[in-house]
């Protein structure tokens, strides 16, 4: 079963089985992730003959599907689409090989599922619109036709990562940019700007990227860019990763050299010196599907012919591993980095340097369930103490394709001596990814959050759900959601910056669809024409 198209677009998450009550396990912290159901299983059953023994069916289910992961909870999803999903998780099984295990009977499980399922989950409210704005965006609508999309104009976008680099902030640019991934097309662009005007520069095609990292590995002082190339726009096990490095070649495209391949599906690449021998190291998520994904380190140990050799090491075996931000995130001046698990793993964890490149886990956010759908992590200092917390994203629907009202954008905050806490910042069906910023010019971090759904769904018109909101943190921890469009459920990707330098935040997102829709869309930036108070 997979969770496809991820930024991932990239996630999957594997349904197991049963748990009536499931808690975020969090160091320092614990909450309620879904609403507890309290069972009398003496009031479901009955004595006769035909009545299903839910005692029973409970240890069962409880023993089979606990086994290896979590079990999400009945009323994850409503009780229509539980037969569906009993039956994926018999079918794993049997793929598995294993024979261990003692099985239920299937028909049964179903039914267990039914009689403890809701017959419909309440859906979020949608955002009302606001006749006075406390911020005034200018929506402009940017066509990758012809200039990114030259030979193929009628190619959906399928833009799975836009990043912005600062010339200020990075070495080697001599123009602030957004790099754009197309994992549909295979095209990595480059997005500069003057003024309000896209100027489209450099641009090559690979196979599937869906990130990039800055790095020099040349150490020429000039920037070039790691891609996180899938190999395959479906989700599947096989061997056509790579990790490419692209150094500018000229005015309008990069040198492409290829750095790891023979990987599974390869989401995210940072970069170094976690071993501290003064050399820039790698560090790769190898999403994979169902028999690949690992996280590894690439350590370098030669640099022949002005490109870098390295030796690989696994750190992680577990897949579904979207990003892997680094950072020295416990402030000891050692190299870290943050891990966000998918698929039936659900956990964002802190990966601790010891200083020699070998690794301390600690979680910080487990939700303890396979039918979370995490989405993506980014990092930012959002009460400005000095230290960097998570924001956090749970909304792929990319199985059961049923909204729920617990997808959110969640603060793990950082506590300190090691202790996190979350909580939630605001709710939105899809959601895919979220990153921070000052919007409103307050001096606090706000949020941008997109969704992408991108298919019809039965319970609910997508016309009606917001797409694109900002999370206004009104006072310290609390924020107030704010509309920028509705029914345009197509965004994997958003981006915040100055891109005009006119000295606020605008916003930038990227489509990402099955089919190309006239007028093209396939950027779209909130141009933030609001006055920052001095």
């Amino acid at each position: 079963m997979s969770k496809s198209l991820k930024h991932k677009i990239c996630d999957i998450w594997i349904l197991q089985c049963f748990c009536v009550t499931l808690i975020f396990s969090i160091s320092g912290c614990e909450e309620d992730s879904f609403e507890k159901i309290d069972i009398d299983i003496a009031k479901l059953s009955t004595h006769s003959e035909s009545s299903l023994d839910l005692q029973r069916l409970e240890a069962e289910v409880q023993h089979f599907c606990g086994d290896c992961h979590a079990s999400p909870p009945p009323n994850a999803i409503p009780k229509a689409g539980w037969a569906t999903e009993v039956d994926i998780m018999f079918k794993l099984y049997e793929e598995s090989g294993r024979n261990d295990l003692k099985v239920p009977r299937k028909g049964e499980v179903i039914e267990y599922y039914r009689r403890l399922a809701p017959e419909s989950i309440a859906l979020p409210t949608p955002i009302e619109p606001e006749e006075n704005p406390s911020l005034k965006f200018q929506h402009a609508k940017v066509s990758l036709v012809p200039t990114v999309y030259p030979t193929t104009p009628d190619a959906p976008p399928g833009v799975a990562n836009l990043t912005w680099y600062d010339a200020s902030k990075h070495a080697g640019l001599d123009e602030s940019l957004i790099l754009g991934c197309d994992m549909k097309s295979g095209v990595v662009f480059e997005v500069k700007f003057k003024q309000q005007e896209l100027v489209f520069s450099r641009q090559v095609t690979l196979n599937n990227p869906c990130h990039s990292t800055l790095t020099d590995l040349d150490h020429d002082g000039i920037a070039d860019f790691l891609i996180a190339d899938l190999g395959s726009f479906l989700p599947e096990d096989h061997k056509k990763g790579r990790v490419v490095w692209l150094r500018p070649a000229s005015e309008s495209t990069f040198s492409v050299e290829i750095l790891l391949d023979n990987m599974g599906r390869i989401t995210d690449i940072q970069t170094g010196d976690f071993n501290g021998d003064g050399q820039i190291d790698l560090i790769v998520a190898e999403f994979g599907w169902r028999d690949t994904g690992n996280v590894w380190m690439l350590t370098q140990t030669n640099f022949e012919d002005g490109v870098p050799e390295f030796s690989k090491r696994r750190i992680d075996d577990r897949h579904g591993v979207i990003h892997i931000p680094s950072i020295d995130i416990n402030q000891d001046g050692q190299m870290d980095f943050v891990s966000v698990v998918s698929q039936e793993h659900e956990t964002v964890e802190l990966f601790l340097n010891r200083g020699d490149g070998t690794f301390r886990r600690q979680s910080v956010f487990s939700a303890n369930s396979p039918v979370w759908g995490s989405t993506g992590i980014d990092l930012t200092d959002f009460d400005s103490d000095g230290d960097m917390d998570i924001l956090y994203t749970n909304g792929d629907i990319f199985d059961t394709f049923y909204i729920v009202p617990y997808h959110a954008a969640h603060w793990i905050e950082n506590k300190g001596n090691g202790e996190w806490e979350s909580k939630v910042l605001g709710n939105l069906p899809g959601i895919h990814r979220a990153v921070a910023g000052d919007l409103d010019g307050d001096g606090d971090q706000d949020v941008v959050c997109c969704s992408l759904i991108s298919r019809p769904l039965d319970e609910v018109s997508t016309e009606t759900l917001d797409s694109v909101i900002w999370l206004e943190q009104t006072e310290k921890g609390e924020f107030t959601p704010h509309s920028l469009e509705k029914g345009n459920c197509n965004h994997s990707t958003v981006v915040v910056a100055d891109f005009d330098r006119d000295g606020d935040l605008d916003i930038a997102s990227a489509q990402f669809e099955d089919a190309a829709i006239n007028p093209r869309s396939d950027i779209s930036i909130w141009w933030n024409n609001s006055i920052i108070p001095q």
